[in-house]
């Protein structure tokens, strides 16, 4: 669905309702609630819905939805929106429920082509084309199956930030290996296709006084290598690089904003990609690697493999001088029993980067809980090895703290971690969770 200025006629228009309005039959209106949508009327000149105005971004979120679930269900292809308070929540929303990815289809799903939000400042359009643009790249990516998205593909996507002005640099297995990071080569030693370190870097405007890392998990598919998964736990593993996914929409994302990033600061994003393969060559438990900060790190559990490549991700972007970092990834099943598929668990270092990382989630819609980084937890992965670390000890109990306090081992910044599982992808279909974040993260700072 695309957003467009303006249009004479609609298939659709969304009145909002005043106080006490005469004209609308009770019938409709009755416990209406903030949020929804109902039909008013049907007619050739186009039908028309109404709804109660939004009170917050939240209310105006939950109309763009349902008008276009109404939308979709009476074939109307154009949509109109009265003027209304939140309009850029709504319509980012609207496009969001909109964006069907029929790319595997003999058919393309029916719904809405285009939305017209009357009184839509043009920057504020511009600024919601952008963000929506980038959370349809990151779900294409995590929707993507693997027969065609591996490590090799997903860095030739990321290429196509390129014309947006991007500078897109990519590591193969020969430059990985030269840079010590033993940990992603690991991982990737099972797949044929081999590991990539994907560096996207949007340069700052005037000199670079601040440089935000964004760091994401691009494991393309995880069997959980010799620690392998049951048949259930890998049909969705296509999606176990949403962490890239939503670095690389947001980037999609800035990229497209270029003139609203806060001067001074330069942006990059660091992607590591991998597939977690069995195979003669794949790492076992027990073996032992060095990471890119001269770390060594036993492989007790094979399926832990996504600590081992944001390890050597996040030691290589504070190397190159970040001043401060924010990974994400779909990272562990603990994060799911602790808050479920709707809330991302969030841990770090920093109180001023947490402040702005929870603000903008809120802002966007998508929800954080800050977590604890329990310092002795840690000690479990430090006992009975010979290496510096172990990368799990089997004992699920804590696992999203454990997993976080691991990636701290290799950050030397003001670092903040979003363990997103389960937050990208919702009954089969790729979310694009974290894009909306990151991108207020990086426009507020």
């Amino acid at each position: 669905m695309q957003l467009v200025n303006g249009q004479e006629r609609a298939d659709l228009t969304l009145k909002f309702l005043a106080p006490e309005q005469a004209d609308v039959p009770a019938q409709v209106t009755r416990n209406l609630r903030p949020g929804q949508v109902r039909l008013l009327s049907r007619g050739a000149e186009g039908d028309v819905a109404v709804a109660l105005p939004p009170a917050d971004a939240a209310q105006a979120r939950d109309v763009g939805a349902a008008l276009v679930g109404l939308a979709t269900d009476l074939g109307a292809q154009s949509v109109r929106v009265e003027e209304t308070a939140h309009a850029d929540a709504l319509a980012l929303a609207a496009l969001a429920t909109g964006d069907r990815d029929a790319r595997y289809r003999a058919e393309a799903r029916p719904g809405p082509a285009h939305l017209a939000v009357e009184g839509l400042p043009e920057a504020d359009r511009a600024r919601v084309d952008a963000l929506a643009a980038g959370v349809r790249f990151a779900r294409e990516l995590v929707n993507a199956p693997a027969n065609l998205l591996n490590p090799a593909t997903l860095a030739r996507e990321a290429r196509s930030l390129e014309p947006l002005g991007a500078d897109v640099d990519v590591w193969d297995g020969t430059e990985i290996e030269a840079r010590g990071m033993g940990l992603l080569a690991a991982v990737a030693a099972g797949s044929a296709t081999g590991p990539r370190l994907i560096r996207v870097t949007l340069p700052a405007r005037g000199e670079a006084t601040r440089i935000i890392a964004l760091v994401g998990k691009g494991v393309t598919f995880d069997t959980g290598g010799y620690s392998i998964k049951p048949a259930a736990g890998m049909t969705t593993m296509k999606g176990d690089m949403g962490g890239a996914a939503a670095v690389l929409g947001a980037m999609h994302a800035l990229a497209a904003a270029r003139d609203r990033l806060p001067e001074g600061v330069e942006v990059r994003a660091y992607v590591p990609a991998a597939e977690n393969m069995v195979g003669p060559h794949a790492m076992r438990p027990g073996d032992i690697y060095r990471a890119a900060n001269g770390k060594t790190v036993e492989v007790v559990n094979t399926d832990a493999e996504g600590r081992l490549i944001l390890a050597d991700a996040l030691a290589v972007a504070c190397d190159e001088g970040a001043t401060e970092v924010v990974d994400v990834a779909t990272l562990t099943g603990a994060k799911v029993v602790a808050l479920g598929n709707d809330v991302a668990a969030l841990y770090s270092t920093d109180a001023d980067l947490t402040t702005r990382l929870k603000a903008s989630a809120e802002d966007t819609g998508e929800f954080v809980w800050e977590l604890p980084l329990h310092a002795p937890y840690l000690k479990a992965f430090q006992r009975e090895t010979l290496a510096d670390l172990r990368n799990a000890d089997m004992v699920p109990a804590g696992g999203s703290i454990k997993a976080a306090l691991f990636l701290r081992e290799f950050v030397t910044r003001p670092w903040a971690h979003l363990d997103i599982a389960g937050n990208a992808m919702k009954e089969g279909q790729a979310t694009g969770w974290g894009v909306g974040t990151l991108v207020g993260y990086v426009l507020g700072s």
